[in-house]
């Protein structure tokens, strides 16, 4: 039975990735030079022994599932801006906010969407009342989604969407108040949000003096 590789080389090879090494060949030379430097008063393991001189097949594992440790969410992120940059394109009337997430920076995510027909039928129709509708377990990842939908004469429709890090007032509210300043002439009436302390503080902060109608 092989045993596992030993932890200080296994941390050694992540250092490795995240400064940059990727190549398997070097991460041999990488990993025999901190052995060396492990056994400086004592003898070296021999050769074969996989705890401290991984095969090349381990190494190419290890590389892999660093650097897919390291990209997951980020590629992700990476995605979602080149989709919005190639849609943004095509529709230059659409309203797009994205604000990817940076833990160094204290950075939440934040993405907001309205297309140009939206934008319309909420100054036609959502002068009056608007709703704010909080959707679960409906897409791929833990993030808050919520809709902003007005009744048309062909029934509800969703006329923003808006995403969040974060479900909480602070998060809602700062997605509210971007799209408020960007359709500064809509302003409604009431709200009907649901029996949230989150909603109504962030519709409350963004739009004070509003009627606020909650279901029982």
């Amino acid at each position: 039975m092989t045993a596992p590789t030993d932890s200080r080389v296994i941390e050694h090879v992540n250092k490795a990735v995240d400064d940059g090494v990727h190549n398997v060949g070097e991460m041999v030379r990488y990993v025999h030079t901190f052995v060396k430097s492990l056994f400086e008063s004592s003898p070296l393991p021999r050769p074969i022994n996989r705890r401290f001189y991984p095969t090349r097949d381990d190494l190419r594992q290890m590389i892999y599932r660093r650097r897919r440790a390291n990209m997951h969410g980020l590629l992700d992120q990476e995605i979602v801006a080149n989709k919005i940059a190639a849609w943004s394109s095509q529709h230059p009337d659409d309203y797009w906010l994205y604000r990817p997430s940076d833990s160094d920076a204290g950075q939440q995510l934040l993405l907001v969407h309205q297309s140009a027909w939206q934008r319309r039928l909420l100054l036609r129709y959502g002068q009056d009342l608007v709703f704010l509708d909080a959707t679960y377990k409906t897409t791929h990842y833990a993030l808050p989604l919520f809709f902003l939908c007005v009744h048309t004469n062909t029934g509800y429709i969703v006329v923003a969407v808006i995403v969040v890090e974060r479900e909480d007032s602070a998060s809602l509210s700062e997605a509210l108040d971007m799209l408020r300043q960007y359709v500064p002439q809509w302003n409604p009436s009431a709200f009907m949000v649901d029996s949230s302390e989150v909603e109504m503080t962030a519709v409350s902060t963004i739009f004070p003096g509003n009627f606020l109608l909650s279901p029982v």
